[in-house]
């Protein structure tokens, strides 16, 4: 418990580099072992940040249909070393190309499991990390927007569905042509309501003197602490350390 609790009150900036560390080891590296070994180093970052392996395995369970069709794309599209499944003297499926995509959705996992990390901060103080780290704040504003809409959408697309749902309408038992058709008309709605709220969130910052000044002051601030300089420096010691081996190796 004592190492859960050092891990959320690391300071958003210490987060923001792990999840850049580790993002971009997961692009350069293309092998699928040394992969493996990166996801399981953010999973384990998970699990000292609280997430439970059910909580992880349901937001992996989202992508799913997504991983299943970038495996499918790779391993057809860059097909290299022994063939699987041969059509017509077609070699739809080989080794190369099914571990080339393997390597594409775990390096997806990767990245999504960082950025699991940015979730133990308060999104207030994620934009201020951002800013403290020489972020222009119109980007960081945009962050926060963002985590704050997405949630907002979620929910407007399930009370869509719910309301379709109450009328008779089984989505999930309804052909694809269909199923296709009623989330057109879903998505309309959904789109024409965001674009309204961030109407009025543009007139709300207009009132506010948004840009009124070229600096900002805030009611909080953070404070790196010692365990947070020791904890950026093994990162970056450790990305580099890691980026010299693979290139080393190969």
């Amino acid at each position: 418990m004592a190492t859960i609790k050092f891990v959320e009150k690391l300071d958003p900036r210490t987060k923001i580099v792990l999840v850049v560390v580790i993002s971009t080891l997961s692009i350069i590296i293309t092998d699928v072992l040394w992969l493996a070994g990166l996801l399981l180093l953010s999973l384990l970052l998970l699990f000292m940040a609280g997430f439970s392996p059910a909580s992880i395995f349901s937001r992996f369970r989202r992508f799913l249909y997504l991983f299943l069709v970038l495996l499918i794309v790779q391993s057809i599209f860059a097909p290299s070393g022994e063939p699987i499944i041969t059509i017509g003297g077609i070699q739809l499926v080989t080794m190369g190309g099914l571990l080339k995509g393997v390597a594409v959705v775990v390096r997806m996992l990767i990245i999504i499991s960082s950025a699991l990390l940015l979730l133990t901060a308060k999104p207030m103080e994620l934009v201020l990390g951002l800013i403290r780290l020489k972020i222009p704040y119109e980007i960081a504003f945009m962050v926060l927007l963002a985590i704050r809409f997405l949630p907002v959408l979620v929910e407007e697309v399930q009370d869509a569905l719910t309301a379709i749902q109450l009328r008779g309408v089984k989505i999930k038992e309804i052909p694809l042509g269909q199923k296709i058709k009623v989330y057109t008309y879903i998505f309309m709605p959904v789109v024409v309501s965001a674009l309204m709220k961030a109407k009025k969130t543009a007139i709300s910052m207009e009132a506010r003197a948004f840009r009124a000044y070229p600096h900002r002051t805030y009611l909080e601030e953070l404070n790196l602490k010692s365990f947070d300089y020791a904890t950026i420096a093994a990162a970056l010691l450790f990305g580099a350390g890691l980026g010299a081996a693979y290139f080393m190796g190969r």
